[in-house]
């Protein structure tokens, strides 16, 4: 329950692939009591784009700073260097990927305190590689969705961002990078706040 009286619930995916972690939520969601308000960030978007198909508890959808795709589509590079992304991985032998030490904190958390960062940074986990290749669902054709466009983001590129954010029903714009949840919380509350009104 957070301070406003709503309640609030933050899930941990099993970071398995697409369909495993969109079969995961999809049984959060039936689990859940009342309606709910979800919300993706980053890689989160394509989750719940599949997890929230037929779920008539779901009021909005909220792709914060997210990959939001049609059923089948990629994300293709962007067409200017300077917008190219900073996140560097590696790959291992199973297909995992992990993100380089020293690629967290500029491609993700660059506007965040460094000491949150460096929680942050020891949280992460390898995820497979083919897991952000291709949309698969789209609950954003059933659902009011708003899409939260980081306008400094060097995770997820603002010009690519501003071309999914086209499918969603309504766009808002921030001066944040990708984790606006640890760099201006109060942002991130006040819109979830005013949707869950």
């Amino acid at each position: 329950m957070s301070g406003n009286g709503f309640n609030v619930s933050s899930v941990d995916l099993p970071f398995t692939g697409l369909h495993d972690d969109a079969a995961f939520l999809s049984n959060v969601l039936d689990d859940a009591d009342g309606e709910v308000i979800l919300v993706g960030h980053s890689y989160g978007g394509m989750v719940i784009s599949n997890a929230a198909e037929g779920k008539n508890n779901v009021s909005h959808l909220v792709y914060l700073c997210a990959i939001l795709l049609e059923d089948g589509m990629s994300m293709g590079p962007s067409s200017d260097p300077s917008q190219e992304s900073k996140i560097k991985i590696e790959v291992d032998e199973n297909l995992l990927s992990i993100v380089k030490r020293d690629a967290v904190i500029p491609a993700f958390y660059k506007d965040v305190d460094l000491q949150i960062a460096r929680d942050a940074i020891n949280l992460l986990r390898p995820f497979p590689i083919d897991s952000v290749n291709v949309g698969v669902g789209e609950a954003w054709r059933e659902h009011p969705t708003t899409y939260v466009l980081c306008r400094n983001d060097d995770a997820i590129n603002p010009q690519t961002q501003r071309e999914m954010s086209a499918l969603a029903d309504t766009v808002v714009e921030w001066d944040c990078g990708h984790s606006p949840f640890f760099s201006d919380p109060d942002l991130v509350c006040d819109l979830l706040g005013q949707l869950a009104k």
